[in-house]
């Protein structure tokens, strides 16, 4: 083997070294590669999961503020009869005290 065979040699190890190298990062980088696109998929469901509870608990508020706005509704008409029914006996209360006033005051025996 001459000087010529070993510098090809060498050379031909050197170029071995190297492909090897190339592959080992390749696989390295793809490895890599997969738990990041893993770690950002979990992120995503968890951020998924938080923007479902998020939307469940504007649903639920949602329906809440509706219902309660049915009740202020439903709470006014009846406050309203009642102010009403307050009124007329107001003013069934003044007749019969003019009535009192007249029966008793004018020729009534005290």
């Amino acid at each position: 083997m001459g000087l010529s065979d070993m510098g090809q040699a060498i050379a031909l190890a050197s170029l071995a070294l190297a492909l090897v190298t190339v592959a080992l990062t390749a696989r390295r980088d793809r490895a890599a590669e997969r738990e990041r696109q893993a770690r950002r998929a979990a992120e995503q469901q968890v951020m998924g999961d938080k923007l479902d509870s998020i939307s469940e608990l504007s649903r639920e508020t949602r329906d809440t503020v509706r219902e309660v706005n049915r009740q202020l509704a439903d709470h006014s008409r009846e406050l309203a009869r009642i102010e009403q029914q307050v009124g007329e006996h107001d003013r069934r209360l003044s007749v019969i005290e003019g009535r009192c006033d007249t029966r008793y005051v004018g020729g009534g025996t005290e």
